[in-house]
């Protein structure tokens, strides 16, 4: 039985020290399951974190979402390599080739090209998502499908209305049916007045004067297919047990969980590849299938496996600072527990030039790029009245030989790249997996 007392010591001290309310963390090693939890469900009404409290995961959302549809292709229903249109003959892209070629696979890979982070709707109406999916041919194609790998939510929206359309139901209906009971993971929901009723974290924003609850859901209907899973630590370990090959072949068999967590598409930055749709990685030697989740900057989550190793560990928080949390969390036991140490690399880093100051659009922000390549996040003004929560500076810095950039205070990898045009010119800033296109 491993010994993780020094993992709650930097549970408990981290979590304070970054202003992180509460948190659970689970680990699985060796067949046994392990909780950790710190901290309080909310500031107002603090009620500790147990491993029964209730996250919202976010992305690591996609990862069920992909599941269900590996189900369906396992059953015959769907083709990966099937063209979209072969189950929504109607779909429509802003680009007519583009929407013609896109298939399933392009869509597990975030290999569609077009505007993946886009707005939210206020609905909670069933026919929400297919509603959000009529509006996509307003979305700018950036590139033709299959030609770059982009982060995109989108994507995943349009992925649930395929489940939809196939199994005839809702998409929480099908994804409960086909991944959910299956797996017995009986304390997640997709619905906030079935979370409402249940021990749960809340969200909070990070003031000067400490977390303040933030009171807001997060998202909508059209958004459950790409984040809106609420789960339990406990629940997180079933999932995690079950891709790593500890139980059954339902929802799917252990050659499909293979084949999602296999590169598909080379990467290199910031992971290494990606799978259908898992986030690949290394660390000292050590294979990682990685997917984590953000909503709104209020609750984060982390999920790591180490396949060859049947290691899982997984963190649910609920303020920003919580993505640091995870990945100190993650560290830790990759370190401890499985021998991967870091290792100390610097990369070398060169001038910033001019050429790569300006405004590069993702849609639901735009990053302002000066000439020390300082990229500025702003949001939409009309997502600042809302009350999203914005991001701080992030300072970059080019690394020698090309057109890789790094985070300057800490340049131990590359998190991303200017990436240029046939005409040779700088067009896109591609920054933690997504592309976002230049503007000026």
């Amino acid at each position: 039985m491993a010994d993780l007392t020094h993992l709650q010591s930097l549970l408990d001290r981290e979590a304070k020290s970054l202003q992180v309310p509460g948190a659970a963390v689970g680990v699985l090693l060796d067949g046994a399951e392990h909780v950790l939890t710190t901290g309080v469900t909310s500031v107002d009404a603090p009620a500790p974190v147990t491993g029964d409290t209730l996250f919202q995961i976010g992305s690591t959302t996609k990862t069920v979402t992909a599941t269900a549809i590996m189900h369906l292709v396992e059953h015959g229903r769907l083709d990966l390599d099937g063209r979209v249109r072969q189950y929504l003959p109607d779909f429509r892209l802003s680009d007519e080739r583009a929407a013609d070629e896109l298939t399933i696979r392009h869509l597990l890979t975030h290999t569609g090209g077009f505007l993946g982070d886009i707005d939210d709707g206020e609905s909670w109406d069933t026919g929400a998502l297919a509603a959000a999916i009529d509006a996509y041919d307003q979305l700018p194609q950036l590139f033709p499908p299959g030609a770059l790998a982009s982060y995109n939510n989108a994507a995943f929206r349009l992925l649930g209305r395929v489940i939809e359309v196939v199994c005839g139901e809702p998409y929480e209906h099908a994804v409960r049916r086909i991944v959910l009971e299956p797996l017995g993971m009986s304390s997640s929901f997709f619905f906030p007045w079935e979370v409402a009723t249940r021990p749960h974290a809340v969200g909070h924003t990070v003031r000067e004067d400490g977390p303040q609850v933030a009171h807001t859901w997060g998202l909508f209907r059209e958004s459950m297919p790409e984040g809106g899973l609420v789960s339990s630590v406990r629940d997180q370990l079933r999932y995690a047990a079950f891709h790593l090959g500890a139980s059954g072949e339902e929802p799917v068999g252990a050659a499909t969980r293979e084949l999602m967590q296999r590169e598909h598409v080379p990467v290199g930055v910031p992971w290494t590849g990606i799978g259908l749709p898992w986030l690949l990685d290394e660390q000292a030697g050590v294979r990682l299938v990685t997917h984590g989740g953000n909503i709104g900057n209020l609750q984060l989550s982390s999920f790591v496996l180490a396949p060859e190793h049947g290691f899982a560990v997984t963190t649910l928080t609920n303020s920003a600072p919580g993505k640091a949390l995870g990945n100190l969390v993650t560290d830790w036991c990759l370190e401890h527990l499985l021998g991967a140490t870091p290792q100390a690399v610097r990369l070398t880093l060169r001038e910033p030039e001019p050429e790569y100051a300006g405004s590069y659009d993702a849609g639901q922000w735009t990053f302002e790029v000066d000439e020390q390549l300082t990229a500025r996040f702003v949001l939409r003004p009309e997502l600042v009245a809302a009350g999203v929560e914005g991001m701080p500076d992030i300072p970059l810095a080019l690394v020698e030989g090309g057109d890789d950039v790094t985070l300057s205070p800490d340049p131990r990898r590359a998190v991303g790249r200017f990436l240029r045009d046939d005409a040779g010119e700088v067009a896109f800033l591609h920054l933690s997996g997504r592309a976002a296109r230049r503007i000026r």
